[in-house]
């Protein structure tokens, strides 16, 4: 008699994840405007689904993503979008802003000890930047969405300043509500997330470290 074999237990992932995302694997890469763009748009997808039981506030509670078009939220890049996407449906159109540098020290380079055993310079710098979520919807319902897009990035800001590593994540400003240039009958109101994060690399050196000199070596050459 054969009995069916028992399959081994899953194994655990140590890193951390954030909405799915392995980021240990993003973030080896460098924090950057990119990646910040599309774990939003990963956030708030996964945020307007059934499964997490939709938005917190009544009025949007049928509000629910999908990759198809059977979804009756738009959650894009503002890179992807077209106007025609909002005519029938609100939005969430998420746009990088730009981003400034902040030099650590002189010449970016680490303050104290900037060099290690083998003799490879390290360097830091901090870049500030943020993100502009337009919050698109039919006259009251675009503001009702970036009171939702509002308390989604603050109160989950220290969990996404944690496991993405930055140095800093803060709602800095919700702005008026203005009329949809491209669809008269659309409101927007922009929700802007400011952030800090760190660029940290090395300048190996092409040979090792010179750690000591023999007097005999030195005598030799005082001799030609």
């Amino acid at each position: 008699m054969t009995f069916p074999s028992v399959p081994e237990p899953p194994t655990l992932d140590p890193q951390p994840r954030f909405a799915g995302v392995n980021l240990a694997q993003l973030w080896s890469y460098l924090p950057n405007g990119r990646l910040l763009t599309g774990m939003l748009r990963d956030h708030f997808s996964r945020h307007f689904t059934a499964e997490a039981a939709g938005a917190v506030h009544p009025q949007l509670s049928h509000l629910l993503w999908s990759e198809t078009d059977r979804g009756n939220i738009l959650i894009e890049s503002s890179l992807r979008w077209r106007p025609t996407m909002v005519e029938v449906r609100p939005a969430i159109i998420i746009k990088r802003n730009a981003q400034t540098n902040t030099r650590m020290g002189v010449g970016d380079r680490l303050q104290g000890n900037a060099s290690d055993r083998q003799g490879n310079a390290h360097f830091a710098t901090y870049w500030v930047g943020s993100h502009t979520l337009f919050c698109i919807g039919g006259g009251e319902q675009a503001e009702v969405l970036s009171i939702e897009v509002q308390a989604e990035l603050t109160q989950f800001g220290p969990q996404i300043q944690e496991f993405t590593g930055l140095k800093r994540w803060q709602v800095t400003e919700i702005g008026a509500v203005g009329i949809l240039e491209e669809h008269h009958e659309s409101f927007v109101v922009p929700v802007t997330v400011g952030y800090a994060y760190e660029e940290k690399w090395a300048i190996r050196q092409e040979a090792p470290r010179l750690n000591a000199i023999e007097l005999a070596t030195v005598t030799k050459c005082l001799q030609f």
